[in-house]
Order: C-alpha cells, then structure tokens, then sequence
C-alpha cells in the first residue's frame, strides 16, 4: 500500500525527466518550442514540488534524524531548484545562457530525484506507519490537484 505514494512520485519524476530531455535539445533558434515546454514542464514541476513539500516533507521534519536530515536537505534543494527556475523564467528563451541555465537546473532536479527516491523515500518507510504514509499521500493528491487549479 505505502509503495502506491512511492510509485506516484517516482512516474512524476520520470514525466519531469522527459520533459528536461526534451527541453535540452531545443536551441536558442526555437524559442517558441522553449517556451512552450517551459511551460509544460512547469505544469508538471511546480504542483509536484508545492504539494511534496507541504505533504510529505513536512510530516517528514517531525520524526527523529536521519528522516528529519533528509527533509531538511530535500527541502534546500527544492529552494535552489526554484532560484534557479525563476531565473529561466525571466531569460528569454533565445539567450544564448538559457541552454546553460537549463543544464544546471536539469543537473539540481536530476540529483534531487535521485536523493528523494533513494535516502528521502527509505527514511519515510523506516519512520513512518503504512497509515501516515497513505495520508500523505492522500493529502498530497489534494494539494497537487490545487496548486495546479491556482497554475491555470
């Protein structure tokens, strides 16, 4: 049961991956083909991060360490990936520093992925039950569905 939460985040972060791939191929010479993944990726990006941070992280910062740690580092790192998001943001899709910009965020979001589905995940089954963990999750579609109400 606690796996279904899991599995979720995990096609989410794929979905997140692909669209990064996609992105990462585009050149400052298709900045209509930026702009409109840009938007596709914050469509999948935001709502995901908003909702795992209010869900999941934060029940996460009341247990004891190492879960404590983990959420506390997954959080900076959901802080980093936001500057760095809102600074592709502004810069014109055809700046020639956009496509750098956009290696060093893909590079931050694929190392948080990593992180969260290895230590963040295993510190949440070690100290949490099974029921918190479908709450979380519960409360994580709720938050989700939401914020992306709020996006639109």
């Amino acid at each position: 049961m606690t796996n279904e939460f899991f599995q979720k985040l995990k096609k989410e972060h794929q979905v997140v991956k692909e669209i990064l791939g996609q992105l990462e191929k585009t050149t400052e010479k298709g900045p209509k083909k930026r702009a409109d993944l840009f938007l596709k990726l914050r469509m999948a990006l935001v709502p995901h991060m908003k909702a795992e941070e209010s869900s999941f992280y934060e029940p996460l910062l009341a247990k004891k360490k190492p879960a404590r740690d983990a959420a506390l580092e997954a959080i900076e790192e959901h802080h980093v990936a936001e500057m760095v998001f809102a600074e592709l943001s502004e810069l014109p899709k055809e700046e020639q520093h956009w496509g750098a910009k956009l290696s060093v965020f893909k590079e931050i979001v694929e190392h948080h992925i990593k992180e969260e589905e290895t230590a963040v995940f295993k510190s949440a089954r070690e100290s949490m039950s099974e029921g918190e963990i479908q709450a979380i999750g519960d409360r994580f579609d709720l938050e989700k569905r939401r914020i992306e109400q709020d996006l639109n």
